[in-house]
């Protein structure tokens, strides 16, 4: 009995010593959890609360209180992650098995702060999971640090992206601009130009496209093909219609895009769809104010051609024109050569045959008339004395057609008295009224000599093909050129190379850095308008 009842005794006390010790474990775990710096959240297999301790209210400013028996997404779990911590708490309730997790919690004021987790499970005394315990640590300062890392590493990805681009397109086109510079044939600089755009941005093929003088048609003058392809070759020349870009480019002056060519009509659209063609840029060349053609890059995938295509290929564009203007003028430069010879010779060989015709031949007759005076002095002194009155005549009459020869080559009038004087003369010997306005000063000879012939030169034409009734002549300062304008009322139509005369006129005065503009429209008469600069 002492002994049965000494052992119940000892039993009783080893209880209770392991109550005692499970309540002072209980009080130092809760000690630890309250005061270590790591979030800790106990919850039940229903995903409630259990316990929140002191890190956790810091972070998020839920007191322990407030949370406490309230099932977790009530009030920490962002919605949108509801379902997913739904899901977690029972795979570890059901699994036993830990689960780490990275996700957000909402702050009592909203606000989300990132959360890195260890998720165990804990079993009760009779082996099931009764509580998942999660200890955490606060990464928003460290996400948001990462973030901000990858965004400038994109950021400076792009900008090397974008260096790495505008080197290649500045490559391009210094490779154009160094064979413009050595004035190559243009065929040359056509194709140059095609392959170089058509690489660059990336292009499968593209094409340089001259129009006619009535844009009605386009001959295409630089061609660029990654693969075969005979549907733009070089030298075809493409009836212009529709709704392609060479119609509608040439329309707006700017450069546009099509991506496809389905429903596009016309000889172009047919070629582009057998081509296969999808995204195409084209942009105008333009030379000296006038559309001259187009500069297209085409591809056949099916992703469009990159954003900003445009602008890009305005650039070769402008080399295009800068290559064709360039080429233009050494042209004219050698036709207006060409043409000041051939006017020298033709203004020789005229001076050669009136000296001839003229006052050469009254001088024969002078000189004749002289020798019969002599020989009949002392027969018939009357006869002599009527022969040499003749030869005296004949004398005059050849010197003033010296003088009128010599006037036609440079005025007199022009070299002593100047500009002024020497334009009022000359249209008082119009046939038709003539207003003259000009400043009475004087100005550099070669400028004071393109002015009187440009003016002799425009009358003379009124005289022969315009049929005017009145005509006025101006000439005025604007800024550091002098400006002449020769108006008149007559039949209009007349152009710079519709004759020798204002051709010649426009090469004197060119030559001199100025330039000729003609306003003639058929029946509203002519406005010839030089500008010199002084």
């Amino acid at each position: 009995m002492g002994a049965s009842h000494g052992a119940h005794r000892a039993g009783q006390d080893d209880e209770a010593d392991r109550i005692a010790e499970r309540s002072v474990d209980h009080e130092v775990g809760a000690a630890l959890v309250d005061t270590a710096q790591t979030l800790v959240c106990v919850l039940d297999a229903q995903g409630r609360i259990v316990r929140f301790n002191r890190a956790c209210e810091r972070v998020t400013g839920w007191m322990s209180a407030e949370v406490v028996g309230r099932d977790a997404r009530e009030t920490v779990i962002p919605p949108e992650d509801a379902a997913a911590f739904g899901e977690m708490v029972e795979g570890m309730v059901a699994t036993g098995l830990p689960n780490p997790q990275q996700g957000q919690w909402v702050t009592r004021e909203g606000y989300r702060r990132v959360i890195a987790w260890a998720n165990r499970p804990l079993r009760g005394e009779n082996g099931d999971v009764r509580y998942v315990v999660t200890s955490g640590l606060d990464i928003t300062e460290r996400e948001s640090a990462a973030s901000e890392l990858w965004a400038l590493q994109a950021e400076l990805h792009d900008r090397l992206e974008e260096i790495s681009r505008l080197a290649a397109e500045q490559a391009a086109l210094r490779r154009v601009a160094t064979l413009v510079a050595r004035e190559p044939a243009p065929d040359e600089v056509f194709q140059l130009v095609t392959e170089e755009a058509s690489r660059l941005l990336g292009a499968d093929s593209g094409l340089l496209l001259c129009y006619s003088d009535d844009h009605a048609t386009g001959t295409v003058v630089g061609h660029y093909s990654e693969g075969p392809s005979g549907h733009f070759q070089i030298g075809i020349v493409l009836p212009v219609a529709g709704d392609s870009l060479t119609s509608t480019v040439p329309r707006t002056g700017k450069a546009g895009r099509l991506e496809g060519y389905e429903g596009v009509a016309g000889e172009i659209g047919r070629r582009a769809r057998e081509g296969g063609y999808r995204s195409v840029v084209a942009a105008p060349v333009v030379v000296a104010g006038r559309i001259w053609g187009l500069l297209v890059v085409a591809s056949q995938r099916d992703e469009p051609l990159p954003e900003g295509t445009e602008q890009r290929l305005e650039s070769f564009a402008e080399l295009v024109a800068l290559a064709i203007a360039g080429a233009d003028a050494r042209n004219e430069l050698a036709a207006s050569r060409a043409r000041l010879v051939e006017a020298g010779d033709a203004a020789r060989r005229r001076l050669e045959r009136d000296l001839h015709d003229g006052a050469q031949q009254r001088l024969v007759a002078v000189s004749l008339q002289m020798r019969l005076a002599r020989a009949r002095v002392d027969s018939a002194p009357a006869e002599a004395a009527a022969i040499l009155d003749e030869a005296s005549e004949q004398l005059g009459q050849g010197l003033e057609q010296l003088r009128e020869l010599a006037r036609g080559i440079h005025p007199a009038l022009l070299t002593d008295r100047g500009l002024q004087p020497a334009l009022a003369a000359l249209c008082n010997r119009a046939p038709f009224p003539v207003g003259v306005e000009a400043p009475d000063e004087r100005f550099a000879q070669p400028v004071e000599v393109a002015v009187y012939y440009l003016v002799s030169e425009a009358l003379t034409n009124a005289a022969k093909h315009a049929e005017p009734t009145a005509v006025s002549v101006t000439v005025r300062h604007e800024g550091d050129a002098l400006v002449t304008e020769v108006a008149d009322d007559g039949r209009g139509g007349a152009e710079v190379g519709g004759g020798s005369g204002l051709r010649g006129l426009a090469d004197r005065v060119e030559a001199l850095g100025g330039r000729v503009q003609i306003d003639s429209p058929a029946g509203e008469g002519t406005r010839i308008r030089a500008q010199l600069p002084l």
